[in-house]
C-alpha cells in the first residue's frame, strides 16, 4: 500500500488466473491478525479463467507493517501465502507521536 496515514482504511485486489485443469476452489482465506479481513470468491474459478481475492487492511499499526493471508484451496500445495505491506505513519505526526505511549 506504499505510506499510508495510520486509521486510513486499504483495499486491493489479488487478481489470478486458474492455471490448472480442474476447477480452482478456495475454501478459506485466513490473515496473520483482525486488521486485515480477506474476502475470496465463493464459486469455483474454471480452468483458464480468472478470479479475485479482495483484502482489506483497518490501516492499523506503526512504521513497516506485513500482514499475510493464508489462502485454502486446493491447488498442488494446498495452501498460498499472499503478503501486503504499508508504512503506516503516526495521525499526529508531531514529535509526541513518534515516542509511543509511556509505560
Amino acid at each position: 500500500f506504499g505510506t499510508i496515514t495510520q486509521g486510513t482504511p486499504q483495499e486491493t485486489i489479488f487478481k489470478f488466473t486458474n492455471a490448472g485443469n480442474a476447477p480452482l476452489i478456495i475454501t478459506n482465506a485466513t490473515s496473520s491478525c483482525g486488521c486485515t479481513v480477506p474476502n475470496p470468491p465463493k464459486d469455483p474459478i474454471a480452468p483458464g479463467e480468472t478470479g479475485e481475492l479482495i483484502v482489506k487492511f483497518n490501516g492499523s499499526g506503526q512504521n513497516q507493517v506485513t500482514k499475510t493471508i493464508t489462502v485454502t484451496a486446493n491447488t498442488e500445495k494446498g495452501k498460498e501465502i499472499l503478503r501486503i505491506k504499508a508504512f503506516v505513519n503516526p495521525k499526529d505526526a508531531g514529535p509526541s507521536a513518534a515516542l509511543g505511549p509511556v509505560k
